[in-house]
């Protein structure tokens, strides 16, 4: 099977992480507040902490489909799941944000 080097799942992110690499957050769609709640969209990305060797996180690494966080709660969740001890949250279209898991250097 011919699987691509620039996709990973939340196993391979972790073998990442422990290697160096950093989180990078990509907002791709503006967020906005209804309600008590921030939407939005966020995809995440793992990054050398240069920028270089991106790699997608994607919910399966057979079907490719990146994954897509919807709301603030959901991306706080999974970054503090990742070991991350502080969020800062990209809020409009295009913006990025690093996240380095604590203990692991400075991005």
């Amino acid at each position: 099977m011919d699987v691509s080097p620039n996709v990973i799942n939340e196993e391979m992110l972790r073998g990442l992480l422990a290697e160096g690499y950093v989180i990078e957050v990509i907002c791709t769609g503006s967020a906005e507040k209804r309600t008590n709640t921030w939407y939005g969209r966020w995809v995440i990305r793992a990054v050398l902490p240069d920028g270089s060797s991106p790699k997608a996180l994607v919910t399966s690494r057979t079907q490719f489909k990146q994954r897509e966080i919807k709301t603030i709660v959901g991306l706080v969740s999974f970054l503090s799941d990742m070991g991350c001890k502080t969020a800062c949250i990209p809020l409009e279209q295009g913006a990025t944000q690093r996240h380095v898991v604590a203990g692991r250097g400075k991005a």
